[in-house]
């Protein structure tokens, strides 16, 4: 008999996981192995330019969806402090890209080509307002600092009456010390979902 589908399977279950992980986790190794200080209280990361504390061993702070949670969360218990970059990779240059490389076209790329491709200068207001560095490139390319020393670049080539938009999504060639495969796909919906929220300001 198949197992019957619950709607927390794909965050609820995970989510219990790996908060039960975190409750058994040691500050002190988290610290070290992350290059994270510990207040007392939790760690506060850097993400997109903007502190976000995360409450230790809890991780019960407000402003957090589940999925950031457990995203963040598989961070805390599994990630390793970015070795210097070298250059860039497409995702399935990376470890086991090949294998979620379709899961990430689907998810990421085509949702920016198909978001931003028909109103370029939208997504560029988007992310200059979100800091992002503007890079000379074949396409229009902006690169974001996702945690401190690791880089995602997003570039856009506008799409018309004879071709459809494109869209390329690179990383830093050490993003795999801190992200598993999976994890890649969901730091690029956290950022495309914080332009969605940023051009709706705009």
């Amino acid at each position: 008999m198949e197992t019957p589908y619950r709607a927390d399977n794909l965050t609820g279950m995970p989510l219990e996981h790996y908060m039960g992980r975190l409750k058994t986790a040691d500050a002190s190794e988290i610290s070290a192995r992350l290059g994270l200080e510990w207040d007392g209280r939790g760690f506060t990361l850097n993400v997109l330019g903007e502190d976000r504390h995360i409450n230790f061993p809890a991780f019960d702070d407000e402003g957090w969806t589940d999925r950031w949670r457990i995203l963040f969360g598989r961070y805390l218990l599994e990630g390793k402090k970015a070795s210097p970059m070298h250059g860039f990779l497409t995702y399935p240059e990376m470890p086991w890209g090949e294998t979620y490389n379709e899961k990430f076209r689907q998810r990421c790329i085509l949702r920016l080509a198909g978001t931003y491709g028909f109103r370029p200068a939208v997504f560029d207001a988007v992310c200059k307002a979100m800091g992002a560095a503007h890079i000379p490139a074949s396409g229009d390319c902006w690169e974001f600092e996702f945690l401190p020393g690791l880089l995602v670049r997003f570039t856009l080539w506008e799409g018309d009456e004879e071709f459809p938009a494109a869209a390329q999504i690179l990383f830093s060639d050490n993003f795999p010390d801190a992200f598993a495969a999976e994890d890649r796909v969901v730091v690029c919906e956290y950022i495309l979902g914080e332009m969605k929220r940023v051009g709706s300001t705009l």
